[in-house]
């Protein structure tokens, strides 16, 4: 009867040691999808929307509103969500398999002149937060209950284009 109570004690403490550490390893997990898909809808908006007639003078120029919609539609794919609203340079996705809380993405670009070559350069800062939507039943139970603060995922990504001969 003692080593069943010990063996249950065991098996309650190994659950309790073990749970943040699956937490943990899932967050990482979500982090480096989120950052991914980050990078590749970037990647994808810059190819697509550098304006034609500028690259003949090779300067990297970018159209603002398709870069946006470029961007909305390739991290709106690889996130499984669809863009919910769209306001000045901010987005809102919403996850459509109920995976993620609401992600705000935030663009910033800036074109600039480079002095050494005296082009046109463009500057594009990607920021995207989320609070974290918790997997295992410990954390949900307490983030339900308001008795932590939500954990919020923020990535960001910096472009710089140009043009080279």
């Amino acid at each position: 009867m003692r080593t069943i109570a010990i063996g249950l004690l065991l098996v309650i403490l190994a659950s309790i040691l073990i749970e943040p550490l699956v937490e943990i390893s899932l967050v990482m997990k979500d982090k480096i999808a989120l950052g991914t898909s980050l990078s590749n809808a970037a990647r994808s908006a810059k190819d697509r929307s550098l304006q034609y007639e500028a690259m003949r003078g090779l300067d990297a120029k970018v159209d603002p509103e398709r870069f946006k919609d470029y961007f909305s539609e390739a991290f709106g794919a690889a996130m499984n969500a669809s863009l919910d609203s769209r306001s000045g340079d901010t987005l809102r996705f919403r996850s459509n398999n109920g995976k993620w809380n609401d992600i705000v993405v935030t663009l910033d670009i800036a074109e600039n002149e480079d002095p050494s070559t005296e082009r046109t350069v463009t500057k594009v800062e990607v920021s995207a937060e989320s609070d974290y939507r918790f997997k295992t039943k410990y954390l949900r139970a307490a983030s339900g209950a308001g008795t932590t603060s939500p954990f919020r995922m923020k990535m960001d990504r910096e472009l710089l284009l140009s043009v080279k001969n």
